[in-house]
């Protein structure tokens, strides 16, 4: 079980490589999370506003993304979630 997960998180780091590296530094900042599933790649941002931008410039990146990865990837999909690696500066975690 230790191996196939860690197996998923390779990939999922490959699959967030692949998008972070085409695109603009600003917003490759704002990906923290990415994983190709068949054909479609999700990645996962925090804010709708970088979702949003994030939408408006994957279409003219998914086969450049498809061929840093090696696979086809037929569909960039975008998530809004929160990053909880991400703490700011007047959070207190117990």
């Amino acid at each position: 079980m230790l191996k196939r997960l860690r197996s998923g998180t390779l990939e999922a780091d490959r699959g967030l490589a692949a998008l972070q590296a085409v695109l603009p530094p600003e917003l490759a900042r704002e990906v923290w999370s990415a994983a190709l599933r068949g054909t479609t790649l999700t990645a996962f941002v925090s804010t709708a506003a970088w979702g949003t931008r994030l939408r408006y410039v994957v279409p003219k990146l998914t086969a450049a993304v498809a061929a840093r990865l090696g696979a086809p990837v037929d569909v960039i999909r975008v998530k809004v979630r929160a990053d909880h690696r991400r703490v700011n500066k007047g959070d207190v975690r117990l």
